[in-house]
C-alpha cells in the first residue's frame, strides 16, 4: 500500500539522499510528498505538482497536469532503475511495446554519450543483454550522435526509441570492412524465424557512411517506424531472411555510397551468400545462409529522394520474396529503376500501391523469369520521367507471374517503351494509360495471356499495342492517340476487339 502520510511539515520538504544537498526549501505545493515502490504509483495525481518518491528506484517524480503524465522531478536513480528521459507511462503510450509498467531505460544513465567523439557500439550492446536478460523493454537515446564502432544486437521485446532526426547513429568501420550492419538483432545467425521477435526502432536518423544501417535478419515481428536516413553505405533498411517486417514513415536523402546502393532491400541470405554480416569490433559473423524467404514485409508511407543517384529505391534481392507490400510513397532520382526484382527468383505475392516513380531511368522492373512467380498487383501508380535523357528501357516490365493485375497506372516519358510483358498468365489490365515512349506503347513479347480494357496509348513513336509471338490478347475500350500504328499482331488477339480504333 501507498503511504500518503505527510513526512514533513506542509509547505516545506526535505531534500534527502537523491539530492546533492540537504536543507528545507520552498515546497512545490502545500502537500507533503508522497512516498512508496513504483508499482504503487498512481495512474493519474490528484493535484498539479503533486510529488511521489518511488523508495524503490530513488527517484521522485511530478504530476504534470499540463500533460496528464508524471514527469522525473529529481534523484539519479541506480543500474536498475536508471533516470529515464521520459516517463515510462507516456513512453510506453507512445510505442505500444509491451505494458505500461515496460522499463524505461536511459542510455545517458549508463554512461552512453552521444557526443559524437566517443565509441559507444560495445557499450550499448552490453546495455541491450541486460535489457534482455530483464524480459525487454524502452531503450531510450537523447538527441545526440551515438558512434557505433560495432553492431549492438536487439533481443526479444525491445524497443530503441529516439528523438527523432536529432538521434543519430554512425558506424565507423575500418578499411575493408566498410558495409556491416549498424545494427541487427540477437538471432541473426539462427536458421529460419528463430531470430529476435517483437523488437522495433523508432523516430532516429541513420548518417552511417561505413555501414549499412538496420538489418532485421532471421527476425520476426519487427516495426521500424520514423526513419530518417542520410548517409550509408548500401541500405539504411536491408530485412533479410525475415518475416512481418513493418517499415512505416521512412524517409531517405541519400542512397547508399557502396556498390549496392538501394535505400531499401528486402533480402534473402540464401546458400553461399558472401555478404549480410555484424561487426564486432574485430570481425564480422554472416547471417546464416538457409535460403529463408522474406515474406509478410510492408513499406510504407515513405519517400526516397536520394542526391546521389542510387541505381534503385527498394530492391528485391537474391532468392524468394513472398506477399511484400509497397504503399503510399514516392521515388525520385534513381539511375537504373525505382522498384526492382532480380531476374529469375521466385517472388510471390507482390504489391505495390499508391507509389509515385518520378524521374527514375525506369519505374518498376521485375527482371525477366519464364515461370514461378505468382499475383502481382500494381495499382494506383504513377511512373513519370520527363528527362529524355535519363528515361530508358521500359517504364514498367513484368515477367513470369501466374495471376497479376494493373489498375489505375500511368506510365508516361520517353522510355524505350512503356509497358513490356514476357510470359505472364491470366494478365488483366484495366484503366492504364502508355504515354510518350520512342517505341511501342503496350508490348505484349511472349508467351503472354491478357485482357486490356479502358486503357490509352499515346503518343508512342512505332506501336500503341503489340502483341507477339505465342501471346494472346483481348482488348476493349482501348484509345489511341498520334501512335505511328495502332495494332500489331504477331501472336492472336482474341475475339474481344471494340477498341475506338480498331
Amino acid at each position: 500500500m501507498v503511504d500518503r502520510t505527510p513526512r514533513l511539515g506542509l509547505g516545506t520538504y526535505e531534500r534527502g539522499d537523491d539530492w546533492d544537498h540537504t536543507d528545507t526549501v520552498e515546497a512545490v505545493d502545500e502537500r507533503a510528498i508522497v512516498h512508496g515502490p513504483i508499482a504503487d504509483r498512481p495512474a493519474e495525481g490528484e493535484y498539479d505538482d503533486e510529488l511521489y518518491h518511488a523508495t524503490d528506484q530513488g527517484l521522485t517524480w511530478r504530476w504534470d497536469a499540463a500533460s496528464g503524465d508524471w514527469k522525473h522531478f529529481s534523484g539519479l536513480g541506480c543500474a536498475d532503475h536508471p533516470v529515464p528521459g521520459t516517463s515510462h507511462f507516456e513512453a510506453a503510450r507512445l510505442v505500444h511495446a509491451r505494458t505500461e509498467e515496460t522499463p524505461v531505460w536511459n542510455v545517458e544513465a549508463h554512461g552512453i554519450e552521444g557526443d559524437g567523439e566517443t565509441e559507444v557500439g560495445q557499450a550499448v550492446h552490453e546495455l541491450l543483454e541486460t535489457v534482455d536478460g530483464a524480459g525487454g523493454g524502452i531503450v531510450y537515446f537523447p538527441p545526440g550522435r551515438y558512434l557505433l564502432e560495432r553492431t549492438p544486437l536487439v533481443g526479444d521485446d525491445t524497443m530503441l526509441l529516439g528523438a527523432g532526426r536529432a538521434t543519430v547513429f554512425d558506424g565507423p568501420r575500418p578499411d575493408g570492412e566498410e558495409g556491416r550492419a549498424l545494427l541487427s538483432n540477437r538471432g541473426y545467425d539462427a536458421t529460419g524465424y528463430a531470430g529476435a521477435s517483437n523488437w522495433g526502432v523508432r523516430n532516429v536518423r541513420i548518417d552511417a557512411p561505413d555501414a549499412t544501417g538496420i538489418m532485421p535478419a532471421h527476425a520476426e515481428n519487427v516495426r521500424l517506424e520514423n526513419i530518417y536516413g542520410d548517409r550509408v553505405h548500401y541500405h539504411h533498411i536491408d530485412v533479410v531472411s525475415s518475416k512481418n517486417v513493418v517499415v512505416n514513415g521512412y524517409w531517405a536523402t541519400r542512397g547508399g555510397e557502396g556498390e549496392s546502393d538501394a535505400p531499401v532491400q528486402f533480402d534473402v541470405q540464401r546458400p553461399g551468400t558472401a555478404w549480410n554480416s555484424v561487426w564486432d569490433g574485430r570481425g564480422d559473423s554472416l547471417v546464416a545462409d538457409d535460403g529463408t524467404p522474406t515474406r509478410n514485409c510492408t513499406l510504407s508511407n515513405f519517400e526516397i529522394d536520394p542526391t546521389n543517384g542510387p541505381e534503385y529505391g527498394v530492391h528485391l534481392h537474391r532468392g524468394r520474396t513472398e506477399s511484400i507490400t509497397i504503399e503510399d510513397g514516392y521515388i525520385t532520382g534513381c539511375q537504373y529503376t525505382a522498384i526492382r526484382t532480380d531476374p529469375d527468383e521466385p517472388v510471390a505475392d507482390l504489391r505495390i500501391d499508391g507509389v509515385s516513380c518520378i524521374e527514375n531511368a525506369r519505374g518498376i522492373t521485375t527482371g525477366h523469369a519464364e515461370s514461378g512467380r505468382r499475383e502481382l498487383t500494381i495499382s494506383d501508380v504513377t511512373i513519370r520521367t520527363d528527362d529524355d535523357g535519363l528515361a530508358a528501357g521500359s517504364g514498367l516490365y513484368a515477367s513470369g507471374f501466374d495471376g497479376a493485375v494493373l489498375s489505375n497506372v500511368i506510365v508516361d516519358g520517353e522510355f524505350t517503351n512503356a509497358i513490356i510483358f514476357d510470359d505472364m498468365v491470366d494478365l488483366q489490365l484495366s484503366t492504364v494509360t502508355a504515354k510518350g515512349a520512342n517505341h511501342q506503347g503496350f508490348r505484349f513479347r511472349e508467351h503472354v495471356d491478357a485482357t486490356l480494357t479502358t486503357a490509352r496509348a499515346s503518343n508512342c513513336g512505332t506501336v500503341g499495342l503489340y502483341v507477339g509471338s505465342d501471346s494472346s490478347v483481348a482488348y476493349g475500350g482501348v484509345s489511341f492517340d498520334d501512335v505511328g500504328t495502332t495494332v500489331v499482331v504477331d501472336g492472336a488477339t482474341r475475339e474481344w476487339v471494340t477498341s475506338s480504333e480498331s
